[in-house]
């Protein structure tokens, strides 16, 4: 190799060093996803399971670690271990739910209300029990009441 070829060669590699550098230093100092200021897309909660129940590989390139704002049917809450309420919204799916974790502590549900729209952050379908016949939730995390 001649001289001039291995300087073109070394500062080739150093540049793309430093441009996977400042790559990595954005990425890691970006943050999460600020799920309550972002768009989410629209779905309905029997919709989103359907879906799941479908092609779960299909799904979870479609909604999984994405936004989604879904409509439904409160079928119950709870709370988690953490602290957190947990709002199960109905499906087509006997004892299935979509399973949405509330990310605000003080966030409540208005007295009487049965019908809910959420926005959050699709994990996919959790796995079920076939022995037991417990089918999977899908689940979303860090979510918002919509008004």
């Amino acid at each position: 190799m001649k001289r001039s070829s291995k300087k073109m060669f070394l500062l080739i590699i150093l540049v793309g060093a430093m441009i996977i550098t400042g790559i990595g230093y954005y990425l890691y100092n970006k943050g999460p996803e600020d799920v309550k200021n972002s768009k989410g897309l629209a779905v309905l909660a029997k919709d989103l399971y359907e879906s799941f129940l479908k092609d779960t590989v299909t799904a979870s390139k479609k909604y999984s670690g994405k936004v989604l704002e879904i409509d439904g049917e409160i079928t119950g809450t709870s709370m988690n271990t953490q602290n957190q309420q947990v709002i199960l919204v109905k499906t087509n799916t006997a004892e299935a739910h979509v399973n949405c974790t509330l990310d605000e502590a003080g966030e409540k549900i208005p007295d009487g209300k049965t019908l809910i729209k959420l926005k959050g952050i699709c994990s996919g379908l959790g796995q079920g029990d076939a022995d037991l016949g417990i089918p999977g939730d899908v689940y979303l995390t860090r979510c918002y009441i919509l008004k």
